[in-house]
C-alpha cells in the first residue's frame, strides 16, 4: 500500500479522506497553472490497536519558493542553536576621546520610539564624568558582515521598510516614515517630511496622486549607503498620507539621532562616524543593553512577518555573521537530524528573495522534529492561529480550520504558502506544508481555496 492509500484508509470518516480534498484542491481553476507541493505528516504514535497513520503527498519532493514561510524555518534553527534566552547585546565604551557604540545586531533597537535608548546612554556618559565627546561618536556594526542585504532581493523591495537588511547596530527597525501631502488624480503628490530623515540623503520625489481609496502604491527605490532616495507610484488623494522606507544606513542614522538627543541636553559631540572593527577594551565598558529574549523575538517575527527580525536571527546563527556562515550552519544543524536538504536553498532567514527554494517534505520533517524538541512549546506560541491570530486571523475564521490549524503564512507574487501544525476533530496531530507557486488565479481565490481544503482535512 502506498503512503497515500494508506492514509486514506486510517484517515477516511463519514467517506471523507484525504484524497477527496486533496483532489478537489488540485483541482481548484485558480491553480491551473500552478506548481503546488503538499505533505502532511502525523505527530502522535498511535494508539494501541490502531494502524499507524501515513502521510499525505503530492509532489513532496519539488522546491519551491516559499516566501516567508522560509520564518518558520529560521525561527525553529534559531530557537534549537541560539536557544530561547539568547538576547542581542548592545554596548557602549569610552575609548580615549572617543564613544563607541557597539551594535549587537539587536532588531528592536529603539523600535519603540527614537530616542529610547537615549536617557540610558546618556545617563552612562554623565556617570563616567563625561560633559561632552571631544573625540568621536563611534558607531560599530561589524557584528554583522557589511553586506547588509542578500544579492537575491529584488530592487523594487529593498528600499522599502520590508526590505531592510541585517546591520550590526539597527536602529528604528532600520526604517523612516515619508509624509506626502497628495494634490489632484495625477499630480504630484507633494514630500513634506521624513522620519528620521536619513543623513546624507538626497531625495528624488516623483510620487504621484492616486484615487482616492487606492492605498499604499508608493516605493522608495534605494539600497544600502546610498546618498539618493528616489520615489515613484502612487498615494491616495484626499489628506496627508505616509509609507515607510528603509534606512540606507542604519548605524549613521543612530549617531545622527543619538548626537541631535545630546545637543538638547546640551552634551556637546565634536563628530559622528561609522567604523567597522574597533575592538575597543571591556575595561572601558560603559553600559550594556541587552534585547528582549530570543523567545519573545520569535513572536512577532512569525505572528507578523517581520522581515528584519528573521534577517537579525539567521545571521547570529553563527558567531562570524555572515549569510554563507549561517546557511551552512542551517544545513548542518538539519542534516544531522536526518533532514534530505536535496534543493534546499536559504538565500536569506526571512524568505524576501524569490530564489529561496524548499520541499514541502523538507519543511513537514523539520516542522515535526521541532515539535519533538525541548522547544515545542516555545516555538508553537509564535505561530499565528487560523480564524484568531496574526497573520492567520482572516484564514479559515468559521470553518473546522479555526483554532485546528496554526501556521506561517507566506507570500509575493504568484507564490501562496502555509506551514505549521493542524489538529483533527478527533485530535490526530500532523505537520504540514503546503507550497504553492505560479498559478494563475487571483490571490483571494488560491487563499480561498487553501482555506477550504485544509479545513476538510480538519474535520476527521
Amino acid at each position: 500500500m502506498n503512503r497515500l492509500l494508506g492514509f486514506i484508509a486510517s484517515f477516511a470518516l463519514n467517506g471523507i479522506g484525504a484524497a477527496e480534498p486533496l483532489d478537489d484542491f488540485l483541482k481548484s481553476p485558480a491553480l491551473k497553472t500552478a506548481s503546488v507541493g503538499f505533505a502532511m505528516v502525523p505527530l502522535d504514535p498511535p494508539e494501541e490497536g490502531e494502524d499507524p497513520l501515513s502521510e499525505v503527498l503530492h509532489n513532496p519532493d519539488q522546491a519551491l519558493t516559499p516566501a516567508s514561510v522560509q520564518k518558520a524555518i529560521t525561527t525553529a534553527t534559531a530557537l534549537q542553536i541560539l536557544g530561547p534566552d539568547y538576547r542581542f547585546v548592545t554596548k557602549l565604551y569610552r575609548s580615549g576621546d572617543d564613544v563607541i557604540i557597539m551594535g549587537g545586531g539587536d532588531p528592536l533597537l529603539a523600535s519603540t520610539s527614537l530616542d529610547a535608548e537615549f536617557p540610558a546612554w546618556h545617563q552612562a556618559l554623565l556617570d563616567a564624568g563625561m560633559t561632552s565627546i571631544e573625540g568621536s561618536l563611534i558607531a560599530d556594526p561589524s557584528f554583522f558582515e557589511d553586506c547588509t542585504t542578500p544579492n537575491q532581493w529584488l530592487w523594487g523591495d529593498i528600499g522599502n521598510y520590508y526590505g531592510a537588511g541585517a546591520c550590526g547596530l539597527c536602529f528604528h527597525r532600520n526604517s523612516f516614515e515619508i509624509t506626502f501631502q497628495p494634490g489632484e488624480v495625477g499630480q504630484e503628490a507633494k514630500m513634506l517630511s521624513a522620519y528620521p530623515r536619513p543623513p546624507r540623503v538626497t531625495f528624488r520625489n516623483h510620487m504621484k496622486t492616486g484615487t482616492s481609496g487606492s492605498g499604499d502604491q508608493g516605493y522608495a527605490y534605494s539600497g544600502p549607503e546610498r546618498d539618493l532616495i528616489t520615489l515613484r507610484g502612487t498615494v491616495p488623494a484626499g489628506g496627508q498620507f505616509s509609507i515607510k522606507g528603509s534606512l540606507p544606513n542604519p548605524a549613521l542614522s543612530c549617531l545622527s539621532a543619538f548626537r541631535s538627543y545630546l545637543k538638547k541636553k546640551d552634551f556637546p559631540v565634536n563628530d559622528i562616524e561609522v567604523k567597522r572593527g574597533t575592538a575597543p577594551k571591556e575595561e572601558d565598558l560603559l553600559l550594556a543593553v541587552e534585547s528582549p529574549s530570543l523567545a519573545k523575538i520569535i513572536v512577532p517575527t512569525n505572528m507578523k512577518s517581520v522581515n528584519l527580525n528573521a534577517e537579525c536571527l539567521f545571521k547570529a546563527l553563527t558567531p562570524e555573521g555572515k549569510t554563507t556562515s549561517s546557511q551552512k550552519a542551517l544545513h548542518t544543524h538539519w542534516k544531522e537530524q536526518g533532514v534530505d536538504l536535496t534543493g534546499f536553498l536559504a538565500h536569506d532567514g526571512s524568505g524576501l528573495s524569490p530564489q529561496n527554494t524548499l520541499t514541502a517534505r523538507q519543511v513537514a520533517a523539520i516542522l515535526k522534529l521541532t515539535n519533538e524538541s525541548e522547544h515545542a512549546a516555545t516555538f508553537r506560541a509564535s505561530l499565528p492561529i487560523a480564524g484568531r491570530t496574526g497573520t492567520m486571523r482572516g484564514f479559515g475564521r468559521g470553518t473546522a480550520a479555526e483554532g485546528r490549524v496554526m501556521a506561517k503564512s507566506g507570500s509575493m507574487e504568484r507564490v501562496r504558502a502555509w506551514a505549521g501544525y493542524l489538529k483533527t476533530e478527533s485530535n490526530k496531530r500532523f505537520a504540514f506544508a503546503l507550497l504553492i507557486n505560479h498559478y494563475n488565479g487571483s490571490d483571494s481565490a488560491v487563499r480561498s481555496a487553501a482555506s477550504r481544503f485544509l479545513a476538510k482535512l480538519c474535520e476527521e
